[in-house]
């Protein structure tokens, strides 16, 4: 297998390419929910519940797309600096995905480590994240970042594990 070449940029959650991303990280995670594939119906009714997307736009936070050389999206992820659920002293991971295509070619370690490093410039002294028990994958990716699991600092539904990394 060819690695392709993997390029990091800003975009919006909301407009294209990056709600594509986004739908696409939904279809996924909601697929794995209810173990059939999400639908539009199903995605639609997520981001109602979760409008928590203006808070990855800047001065709050940032959406980054990973994309290879003829722009197809390999995964995405949040930055919330702001937000009723992120600790004073922290950054909040959100929207983390890579698709299944990509997978296995470092894409998830790469935008986790960007969005450390953003965290880290912002002055932050913890990133924190949800995750679910089940997604092994995403997990093990956190756990070889450094992350650990901690307390609860939410009330996502969805979410059976918080983790932090101390950026200090």
């Amino acid at each position: 297998m060819t690695v392709p070449t993997i390029t990091l940029h800003e975009t919006r959650p909301d407009v294209e390419p990056g709600l594509g991303a986004l739908r696409g990280y939904l279809r996924d995670i909601l697929g794995r929910f209810e173990g059939r594939p999400g639908t539009d119906d199903d995605v639609g009714a997520f981001m109602a519940e979760y409008p928590d997307d203006e808070g990855l736009v800047p001065p709050q936070g940032v959406f980054l797309l990973a994309t290879d050389a003829e722009g197809a999206v390999l995964g995405c992820v949040g930055l919330r600096h702001r937000g009723p659920d992120v600790p004073l002293d922290a950054a909040e991971v959100k929207r983390m995905w890579t698709a299944p295509a990509a997978r296995g070619l470092g894409v998830g370690k790469m935008l986790l480590a960007e969005v450390t490093r953003r965290a880290r410039d912002a002055g932050r002294s913890r990133l924190v994240l949800d995750t679910r028990a089940d997604l092994l994958e995403a997990r093990t990716l956190y756990e070889r970042a450094g992350f650990v699991e901690t307390e609860s600092y939410n009330e996502n539904r969805h979410a059976q594990v918080w983790y932090a990394l101390d950026l200090r």
